[in-house]
């Protein structure tokens, strides 16, 4: 799937909250409710990544809020910041360690503490991207994505190593690195990334200076699959063939 980047950019801006993907998918009806679930975290995960240490220097007026009868999730709401990292802030900067507060979240029944267990529940029910279901869906979206690219690759005999295989050895993997070249519209292509997330410009250009050029200069020419599609601009890119959800079903030359 491509979409104009304009229409993009209105989808993206009219995302201001979780309850939005609700009314956004109702609004366009031709796109899945989980295509507005991935923009909808990937816009989050950028805002948190851009406020968390201006968020964390608030840690001792957050925390005394929240002594002072405030619940996690009123002050999340306050900052416009997602409520499972607001309990964290706040647990963590007063010696709560990361995996007890992890272990807390993961089973909230287990907790005594009756107001940190209500507070604690709620800030998972509340947070469809930090809570541990939210990580499960993003996990298990990821998976989905790298099992298509498996279940094709077995079913045409193309021979390849995965990443937890190529991992022991030290350097940056891609997903799948393969035996031998493939062609795609007469590409050469040596390894495939899978990414359950939409390719629009800032996620296209984080992979490839994370990931991809890193890959192209290791292994050659490859490609990398946004399954929730990408932009119409998504740049044209000497040895990186970007793609999307249909392209298994494409022109190859194997």
């Amino acid at each position: 799937m491509i979409i104009d980047e304009s229409n993009y950019n209105r989808i993206y801006s009219e995302l201001r909250s979780y309850r939005d993907i609700e009314r956004l998918y109702r609004k366009y009806n031709d796109l899945s409710k989980e295509f507005f679930l991935v923009i909808y975290t990937q816009k989050m995960i950028r805002m948190v990544t851009q406020k968390f240490h201006r968020v964390k220097s608030s840690a001792p007026k957050m925390t005394k809020q929240w002594k002072g009868g405030r619940s996690f999730l009123e002050i999340s709401e306050e900052l416009s910041f997602p409520p499972v990292m607001t309990a964290f802030i706040i647990l963590t900067g007063q010696g709560t360690g990361k995996k007890s507060f992890r272990k807390m979240l993961m089973d909230t029944s287990k907790i005594t503490d009756k107001r940190m267990k209500k507070e604690l529940t709620e800030v998972n029910e509340n947070d469809p991207i930090y809570s541990p279901m939210g990580d499960r869906v993003q996990r298990e979206r990821g998976v989905r994505g790298e099992e298509r690219i498996k279940v094709w690759l077995d079913s045409h005999g193309i021979t390849y190593e995965r990443e937890e295989d190529l991992r022991a050895a030290g350097s940056k993997t891609p997903d799948f690195l393969l035996k031998s070249p493939i062609f795609f519209r007469g590409e050469s292509i040596k390894w495939i990334e899978s990414k359950a997330s939409f390719g629009d410009l800032k996620e296209i250009n984080k992979n490839l200076s994370k990931q991809l050029s890193s890959y192209l200069e290791l292994f050659g020419p490859g490609m990398v699959i946004y399954w929730f599609g990408v932009v119409n601009t998504a740049p044209v890119l000497d040895g990186i063939v970007i793609e999307t959800d249909g392209v298994l079903e494409d022109h190859w030359d194997l």
